[in-house]
């Protein structure tokens, strides 16, 4: 994606890496003036950039830039351009037409007071592979997708929740601030306030449970009567007929848990997600499966072995057995929500979302993203001699003979997620997949071989799951002067040289030899 800026030259982003082509005392190479007004491709894979002052053409292939032919148009401010289906581009400069070759010669001059190529808004663009680009009143890019995710409005009061219950629900004295309110199938509240755990039975008033716990952010009761809470001060404990049991003091700052078989489910407020085996009395660390940032989970959910974790801007899927992640953010749902507020589920098979100010039930829809092997490419490659593009869909590398390490730079053009996709290679013949970490693109290869290099690439998609299918690059090095057939016929050609003058010397050191005796 090239970004066009008023004052500040033109941006290369592949997702990964932003790289900027700007005039300046720190790089005179570049000529070209800074406030880009319109961009355009040929058929070439040439960037045409017009500008406040002139037209210019960069080479994508090894990113040099360079002015159009006829200099008097140089000082003109080019609108608007557009490339024809055959080796022409059109440009709109000085309420002029323009038409050039694509040796950047202007062939053509037709005045024009309005601009004929405006076709679409320049708000909205289409890239080559049928998305479509918008840029919000901030300046923000995005794509507009088709929704994966549908959300149907629910009344919050009328839908059978159970475990997590908005804290209204509870009615206790006014000094005591709910911090989480939990319902149990048999239709009993368990609360935890700033001061202890409180329950309240079915048609009973509400009484406080055990001694004073404290601060009791959130609990999770079991069915055989356990209360499992976690405390500003005493961690993840367990509550159960008046006897106490600390299971873990180190967690104090748990946002939500989720008791589901014996696996009490943690995400805390460092953005943590772990779980506390019950039975061994063991915990462990998913937060890397997850792939979590920092960021504090709002409220986990779990339903038939799979986690869901709700943030303020992203909803994750998280299935443990599969080892499969799906992210889906506000612009993923329909219709569009600001940010979530709360997840509640009715303990079976609904999950309900609360947002800022409506409730919906999520109605998960077939995923109609194509297959992301599609979208995998070589975004750039980098060798001793500098940095070249491969261009769009290309999946061939023609390298000198002294270019037997190359820097490949992959991308699958999803530049929304790219904090979500992993990537994997191998050479050809290899068995095992080398994998990248998570928000690392690039790969170096060494010891290329003369002749043809086979390197094989696969990614996950936007929600983290792996794609059976992988992309073959070709990596083609030109030999060395001593590894061509010439050079080997030169070596043989001298090797017997050396031999027949070495057979004559030995003759002639042997004849010697023979007339002394």
């Amino acid at each position: 994606m090239w970004y066009g800026m008023k004052s500040d030259g033109l941006y290369r982003d592949d997702g990964y890496t932003l790289t900027s082509f700007r005039a300046d005392f720190l790089h005179p190479e570049v000529q070209m003036n800074n406030n880009i007004m319109c961009l355009c491709e040929d058929k070439y894979d040439r960037l045409w950039i017009g500008t406040k002052r002139g037209l210019y053409i960069l080479d994508k292939h090894d990113y040099s830039i360079r002015p159009t032919g006829d200099k008097t148009l140089q000082i003109w401010t080019f609108d608007a351009l557009k490339a024809s289906m055959g080796d022409s581009v059109w440009a709109y400069a000085n309420k002029h037409l323009l038409v050039y070759d694509r040796n950047g010669n202007c062939i053509s001059q037709t005045p024009y007071d309005e601009n004929p190529l405006v076709t679409q808004s320049r708000k909205e663009i289409t890239d080559q592979r049928g998305n479509i680009w918008k840029i919000d009143d901030d300046g923000i890019p995005s794509v507009l997708r088709t929704p994966l995710v549908k959300l149907e409005e629910v009344d919050l009061e009328k839908v059978p929740l159970r475990c997590m219950l908005p804290p209204n629900t509870a009615v206790l004295p006014p000094e005591h601030r709910v911090h989480y309110v939990w319902e149990a199938k048999n239709g009993t509240k368990w609360i935890g306030t700033n001061l202890g755990l409180w329950r309240v039975r079915p048609d009973s008033e509400p009484e406080q449970v055990g001694p004073n716990f404290g601060v009791v952010s959130t609990l999770a009761p079991a069915e055989d009567g356990t209360v499992y809470m976690n405390t500003e001060w005493q961690g993840l404990i367990s509550y159960k007929d008046e006897v106490i049991t600390r299971l873990d003091t180190t967690i104090r700052n748990a946002t939500d848990v989720y008791l589901d078989k014996e696996k009490l489910w943690i995400c805390t407020a460092d953005g943590r997600l772990m779980y506390y085996d019950v039975e061994k009395g063991t915990k462990v660390d998913k937060s890397l499966e997850c792939c979590l940032q920092g960021d504090a989970p709002a409220g986990i959910v779990v339903l038939k072995g799979v986690v869901w974790l709700l943030f303020n801007q992203r909803l994750v899927i998280y299935s443990p057995e599969k080892n499969v992640l799906r992210y889906f953010f506000p612009s993923d749902l329909d219709p569009q929500p600001k940010f979530f507020r709360r997840l509640y589920t009715d303990g079976e098979s609904r999950i309900y979302l609360e947002c800022e100010k409506k409730t919906f039930e999520i109605m998960m829809t077939s995923d109609s993203r194509r297959n992301v092997s599609e979208n995998i490419a070589v975004s750039a490659y980098q060798t001793i001699h500098g940095t070249y593009s491969l261009g769009l869909g290309a999946r061939e590398l023609n390298l000198a003979s002294d270019e037997r390490v190359v820097h490949l730079f992959f991308t699958t053009f999803d530049h929304l997620n790219t904090q979500h996709i992993r990537f994997a290679f191998r050479r050809g013949g290899e068995s095992e997949w080398e994998y990248l970490e998570m928000g690392k693109n690039d790969a170096r290869i060494t010891q290329l071989s003369k002749g043809e290099n086979i390197v094989e690439v696969m990614a996950t998609d936007a929600n983290g799951e792996w794609n059976k299918e992988f992309i073959t690059i070709k990596i083609y090095c030109e030999a060395y002067w001593w590894e061509t057939v010439w050079a080997f016929i030169a070596f043989g050609v001298v090797a017997v040289m050396m031999l027949v003058l070495a057979f004559f010397v030995w003759r002639k050191v042997k004849s010697k030899r023979s007339k002394k005796k």
